[in-house]
């Protein structure tokens, strides 16, 4: 036999019969190429961020809704690619027109903000999505979230849901506006069961007001803020100055709560945390402690 041979024939046999070491190189090597092409393929996801507004009801002059409505729909006018805003009587069409948008365009939820009023009164941390209330009892209802379920295959672990109305986060305790007993809001338990829905997403609420001046898609204070009316004076709103502009995340898949800075949107409707916390400068805690001291019994009338 030729020594050429002699050379040829092992190393074919090792090329063809790598050891164990090699092997394990050769997997790695293949897992890290499909790593960089699911990477690539994440990065390549469309995501679509919606602003959802509650129809504003028939004979009722809402200013703040129709306002939002106006704005947002300018802007989703402008970037038709990256927002849009949805008008809704219920959840159902809600659902139904967001998913209607996502087919077509082949894109994920980016971020999902429900706007509307809070309700103080009832005690308990709401938002409403046209005629429908979530709570955190009708939120566990199956036949209730059903449309938000529909949305949420639609979620990945970049998509942020966010509670834009007013105490959707609040963990305070209240006095009733009907006896002596003590209420508490349970904004956060609000916020975990949507998580229980949106398991891969970042649900994002406020334990006070969501202001509509100085508004969204902008970089100032945004939805830091309180309202100016005499009502908002009354003694049984002090936990809710004492908590103004603070907001809380909870990751549904991490199961972590925490207190963050106040949220906004860019123009583009992906949500954005604040830099700073608003309420940290002087000159608000000043108005603050002011306001605190002015409140009296009496300015908020029970029907």
């Amino acid at each position: 036999m030729k020594p050429f041979k002699l050379i040829t024939i092992p190393l074919l046999v090792v090329l063809l019969n790598p050891p164990a070491r090699a092997q394990q190189d050769v997997c790695n090597y293949i897992e890290s190429l499909s790593c960089d092409v699911a990477t690539n393929r994440d990065k390549k996801q469309k995501h679509l961020n919606f602003f959802i507004i509650s129809a504003p009801k028939k004979g009722k002059l809402d200013l703040g809704s129709r306002f939002n409505i106006a704005r947002s729909k300018l802007k989703s006018l402008f970037r038709p690619k990256k927002f849009v805003a949805i008008v809704a009587k219920d959840i159902q069409t809600a659902s139904a027109k967001i998913q209607y948008r996502l087919n077509g365009s082949g894109a994920r939820i980016g971020t999902l903000w429900f706007d509307g009023h809070g309700s103080y009164k009832k005690g308990y941390a709401v938002f409403y999505t046209g005629k429908d209330e979530f709570n955190y009892q009708s939120i566990k209802d199956p036949a209730h979230i059903k449309p938000l379920q529909e949305l949420a295959a639609y979620t990945n672990e970049k998509s942020k849901v966010v509670i834009g109305s007013c105490y959707g986060g609040a963990t305070f305790f209240r006095k009733s506006l009907y006896s002596n007993d003590t209420l508490r809001m349970n904004g956060d338990s609000l916020m975990m069961n949507l998580g229980k829905i949106f398991s891969e997403s970042t649900i994002y609420a406020c334990e006070s007001w969501v202001m509509t001046k100085p508004g969204l898609f902008r970089k100032k204070a945004s939805v830091a803020g309180h309202p100016l009316a005499k009502v908002y004076k009354d003694i049984v709103y002090r936990p809710a100055w004492e908590n103004m502009s603070k907001w809380n995340e909870y990751n549904a898949t991490k199961e972590s709560f925490c207190a963050v800075n106040p949220v906004t949107m860019d123009i583009y409707g992906n949500l954005m945390i604040r830099s700073d916390s608003y309420t940290g400068k002087t000159r608000v805690k000043k108005e603050i402690e002011k306001n605190i001291k002015k409140l009296r019994p009496g300015l908020l009338k029970v029907k």
